[in-house]
């Protein structure tokens, strides 16, 4: 009897084993089919840059930072060219979001040379400010394509899921997903289009969803990005091409992960 009660135990816990296996994978497989259903499939030819255009070019770039230099003594160099997608990793501290500041026009080197090519530079910052919290998703998008029709604004809007009464939500309302994709309409469409975007640490604050429709909107940018991120996973998806790390006040080109 001790036998066939333990064989009857050991039976029922392979069924529950299997019966929360299978639970898990349908689980897995609706949260799959939920992010395909949400992506953003975008067109954004405007966005399209030359492959030779010099977009930013910077030579001996110093910085003084608490007292301290920065970068190291004869500064860094750094160029983006064409539509180049380039990663920008380092150890906490090392001057990255400097560097993205001086890239991006906001902050001037103490020293060094800066050459840029022209074209619009766009901002993606992991808080999700650059949009007026007060106004509508559509009166935000409007002001970054004043020239679109507004019916053609609407049709675009759709695409990143807004639609109906959704795109005339205040965007202090939105939830962080909803943020998210308000911010990329008014950036990916803006008049003139970016040819090139900066994103610093832009997956820290999104879930899953959210990464991936990030992970959309870049694969279909047809211009230059700088992206800092340690996140592994979203850099092969968004198809990085170039890496550079900065460390010990030095900026070098490295290989792929191993």
């Amino acid at each position: 009897m001790k036998r066939g009660a333990q064989e009857s135990a050991g039976r029922a816990g392979q069924t529950h084993a299997s019966r929360v296996g299978e639970a898990q994978a349908r689980l897995d497989e609706a949260g799959r089919a939920l992010r395909d259903e949400q992506r953003l499939v975008l067109d954004l030819p405007d966005t399209q840059v030359p492959a030779g255009r010099d977009l930013f070019l910077g030579e001996g770039l110093r910085v003084r930072h608490d007292g301290r230099e920065l970068f190291g003594a004869g500064g860094v160099d750094l160029s983006v060219r064409g539509p180049e997608r380039i990663a920008l990793t380092g150890p906490n501290g090392s001057g990255k979001t400097t560097l993205m500041r001086i890239v991006s026009g906001e902050l001037a080197p103490d020293a060094g040379e800066v050459k840029r090519g022209g074209g619009r530079v766009a901002v993606l910052s992991q808080r999700l400010d650059l949009l007026d919290p007060e106004r509508t998703v559509a009166e935000n998008f409007a002001a970054f394509a004043p020239e679109r029709p507004e019916a053609e604004r609407m049709n675009l809007l759709a695409r990143f899921l807004f639609r109906g009464a959704r795109a005339h939500l205040p965007v202090g309302a939105l939830s962080g997903g909803e943020r998210l994709r308000a911010t990329l309409a008014c950036v990916l469409y803006a008049e003139p289009a970016p040819q090139l975007l900066l994103l610093d640490e832009p997956t820290n604050n999104l879930d899953l969803v959210g990464v991936g429709q990030l992970e959309g909107a870049l694969q279909s940018y047809r211009g230059a990005f700088l992206v800092v991120s340690h996140d592994e996973r979203f850099l092969a998806e968004i198809g990085v091409d170039r890496r550079l790390r900065l460390q010990d006040g030095a900026l070098r080109t490295v290989g792929a992960p191993e």
